[in-house]
């Protein structure tokens, strides 16, 4: 029997605020803005697109929806599911997500009592059997990096199968819970088809981090990361580990030079977990994209220290606009506790270097890491004022289960909640430290958000005045967000 898969990015909202899962390596609730439908900040929900995109290929009869990018409510996205009427419907879940998305299981499975329910995404992939257990509305989860673990089921629920012998999954067969052994990382990332984009609302997709132009495209030029950060998500739990894998550099080209004749797009951002590893090939990709004659600006999430001036140079002749540097903390100790094998100096000269090119550089931080105190988060806001980025960001630190860092701090009672709504870094704290509770964690995210404020109002308006008064004629809600600094 020929299947209909519908895979889900459902809504998300709580109150006043949306929720950011799908595509997101923190994912995380954000207000809502007056007369906003969408976040301002939405990632490419990648993991969805390409799988979607590798069961067109074979023929099989998909639909993909983003309901957090078509601002959808929740009447509108349950009318299309039961439009669509799948046999297998999917949702890539999320910690702070899930109870959320299993809601929409239930939702969906009282719909269309026949349809085969499937979970994917990491937290689903280090509670697979619990959810199982616990859910009887969940009839599969996938494990890891999902794309053709996905397409295997299919064929073999097509062919009469319940998903016994498929790598990645975990099913029930005879009222006991199963979990295969897990499926190989894909070896070879040119083999997978561009991601789906089509079925998407495409400009809805944006990271102007630095004020890098809109409409901006993200884009994947390779998977994994080759570092060991005890908190990071991703490479610990869709990847298994510390694996680094890269796409052909022709390919990646050829795929923005589509982008931009087909969509119009101003600008691109490779949201790899780490972009600048192997010189050769980012010279190679500067290359490429000149023999393309690909003239807009560009941005990467990349690693301070993977990279040398010359390479440096090399990017910004090709258009590099900005970068975004995980920096986590100001203090060399809190970075080497976490395992980041990040040399600070090598990140004050590559900041320092960026700029003095005229490249705009984006840092983010994380509250709570082992070892933090108060005097180790003021240094590092001390820390972030002598680099003056062009913009900036914080988090507290959110421990997501698989993750090294989860483990540390459960062992050491430190995790302060198990209801996974809490698993919030952008508004709420889940853990303690040796030396500072939830409640002064959050204290000193706040301080620091406000501390930052106050060195922008400093440093670039009351110090430019004139040019200061030009911005606000140009766009007067800029009035508003001076008084914010306050």
């Amino acid at each position: 029997m020929l299947m209909k898969i519908l895979l889900a990015n459902p809504p998300w909202r709580k109150g006043d605020f949306y929720g950011i899962r799908a595509g997101s390596r923190w994912p995380f609730m954000v207000k809502i803005k007056e007369g906003e439908k969408i976040p301002g900040y939405l990632p490419m929900p990648f993991f969805l697109a390409y799988a979607t995109a590798v069961l067109e290929k074979n023929n099989i009869d998909v639909l993909l929806i983003d309901s957090i990018a078509l601002g959808q409510t929740d009447e509108e996205f349950l009318k299309q599911v039961k439009k669509y009427n799948p046999d297998l419907f999917l949702i890539e879940t999320s910690t702070p997500s899930i109870n959320t998305d299993i809601n929409w299981i239930n939702k969906v499975k009282d719909m269309l009592p026949r349809v085969k329910t499937i979970l994917t995404g990491p937290h689903a992939t280090v509670f697979a059997e619990n959810l199982l257990k616990e859910n009887k509305s969940v009839d599969f989860v996938l494990s890891g990096e999902y794309e053709y673990i996905l397409l295997n089921l299919i064929k073999n629920l097509e062919s009469g199968g319940c998903g016994d012998n498929i790598k990645g999954v975990t099913f029930r067969k005879d009222g006991e819970i199963i979990k295969n052994p897990p499926a190989e990382l894909i070896k070879n990332l040119d083999e997978i088809p561009w991601p789906a984009r089509h079925f998407l609302p495409i400009y809805a997709y944006n990271d102007a981090f630095a004020g890098l132009p809109s409409p901006n495209v993200q884009i994947w030029a390779s998977r994994g990361c080759p570092y060991r950060c005890v908190f990071c998500n991703w490479p610990q739990t869709m990847y298994g580990g510390s694996s680094y894998r890269v796409r052909n550099i022709k390919d990646v080209v050829r795929e923005i030079k589509w982008l931009i004749e087909k969509y119009q797009f101003k600008a691109f951002y490779f949201d790899d977990d780490t972009f600048n590893i192997g010189k050769e090939r980012i010279i190679s990709l500067c290359k490429e994209l000149k023999n393309q004659n690909i003239n807009i600006p560009w941005a990467i999430m990349a690693r301070a220290d993977t990279s040398d001036e010359e390479t440096f140079k090399i990017m910004k002749q090709s258009g590099l606009y900005a970068v975004k540097f995980g920096v986590e903390s100001g203090v060399q100790q809190i970075v080497d506790n976490c395992r980041k094998a990040l040399d600070l100096q090598k990140v004050k000269k590559s900041v320092l270097f960026l700029k003095k090119l005229g490249v705009k550089v984006h840092l983010t931080f994380t509250f709570g890491l082992p070892g933090e105190t108060k005097q180790t988060i003021d240094e590092t806001i001390k820390f972030l004022k002598e680099l003056n980025p062009d913009s900036t960001q914080f988090s507290i630190v959110t421990p997501f289960p698989g993750t090294v860092y989860y483990d540390i701090l459960n062992n050491k009672g430190y995790i302060l909640s198990k209801n996974w709504d809490d698993y919030d870094g952008n508004n709420l704290s889940v853990i303690r430290t040796d030396s500072l509770s939830a409640e002064e964690l959050i204290y000193c995210y706040k301080k620091a958000i406000k501390e930052w404020n106050k060195h922008i109002f400093i440093t670039r308006y009351l110090m430019h005045p004139i040019k200061s008064l030009c911005k606000i004629i140009e766009k007067p809600e800029r009035i508003k967000k001076i008084f914010n600094f306050f």
